[in-house]
């Protein structure tokens, strides 16, 4: 077992898995679920597997290795971060892919409900539409002409290849 420092006392992952997921991080969760979820991320990565060579943050997901770098210098951590995939998969998360979907579905339809929302709510009487009809009519005719093409993930893949 590591020893702390030149006393030879064991860790207690106990009380780093605490003093991380409770004292440091927990304060600043405020939903039970998602205090349940990080101590358990806590106690699955916080232990001395992960100081084992080759440990492997998640075996099930397979596009890229999450794994702490066998390396103490500073710019070759750095170039280990630099491998880091640009958009984190849920799969690495134990979540299904199609989190990442919702998660985006509903931060769309949030953004929109605001928007409509902060309309005014006097109607000027224009031809009987709605307050949502008039929005729908202007984020059509004005802000969708302005989008830039769909974006196909393979495409870009692709061109940056």
């Amino acid at each position: 077992m590591t020893s702390c420092g030149a006393l030879n006392i064991p860790y207690s992952w106990k009380a780093i898995q605490y003093m991380v997921t409770e004292v440091q991080y927990g304060g600043r969760i405020t939903d039970d679920l998602d205090r349940e979820l990080f101590n358990t991320y806590g106690q699955q990565w916080l232990t001395e597997a992960v100081f084992q060579p080759n440990y492997i943050f998640n075996t099930t997901f397979t596009e890229y290795h999450y794994a702490i770098p066998d390396a103490s210098e500073h710019t070759k951590i750095m170039e280990h971060i630099g491998t880091f995939p640009v958009k984190d998969s849920p799969i690495i998360f134990g979540l299904h892919p199609n989190a990442d979907l919702t998660y985006r579905l509903n931060e769309s339809i949030a953004m929109l409900t605001t928007l409509v929302d902060t309309q005014p709510k006097e109607a000027s009487g224009a031809g009987g539409k709605s307050r949502e009809e008039e929005v729908s009519e202007k984020i059509t005719k004005e802000l969708l002409p302005q989008l830039p093409p769909d974006f196909v993930e393979a495409d870009i893949e692709e061109r940056l290849k």
